[in-house]
């Protein structure tokens, strides 16, 4: 079930960020496919991040998964629908997966790590100051 609680979260936090995005830069707008998309980031983020993994790590394994998913959905848009969902202008291939969007999602995905341990470490204190157990 926490499995679905990300999914659902992490999808619409994804979903907002791209909306005010797209709204901010003036891109139009944004896909509902970003949700599942974002969903999916989420579960794999939150998996690693479960088993402590190091945050860089647990934040590469988002960065991955954002960049392979942006590769497969992209693709199937671009090469079967003639849909652009997004446009990268940097060092791109196709458009559709860029090498310095890579590195900005990595560091979004760190920022999600080290935002859900400091929450943790703060409800921990706030729990073992109010004297209940773990």
């Amino acid at each position: 079930m926490k499995h679905l609680y990300r999914f659902v979260g992490g999808g619409l936090a994804y979903l907002l960020v791209e909306i005010i995005w797209r709204y901010v830069m003036g891109h139009g707008a944004a896909s509902l496919l970003m949700a599942p998309m974002g969903g999916t980031v989420a579960v794999v983020i939150f998996f690693f991040d479960d088993k402590k993994w190091f945050p860089l790590l647990s934040a590469l394994a988002g960065a991955v998964t954002t960049t392979l998913l942006e590769l497969l959905v992209g693709s199937i848009a671009v090469f079967h629908f003639g849909v652009r969902l997004w446009h990268y202008g940097r060092i791109n291939w196709q458009g559709i997966i860029a090498l310095d969007w890579f590195f900005i999602w990595w560091g979004l995905c760190l920022g999600v790590v080290l935002a859900r341990r400091l929450i943790q470490y703060f409800l921990k204190k706030r729990r073992e100051t109010n004297g209940k157990a773990l």
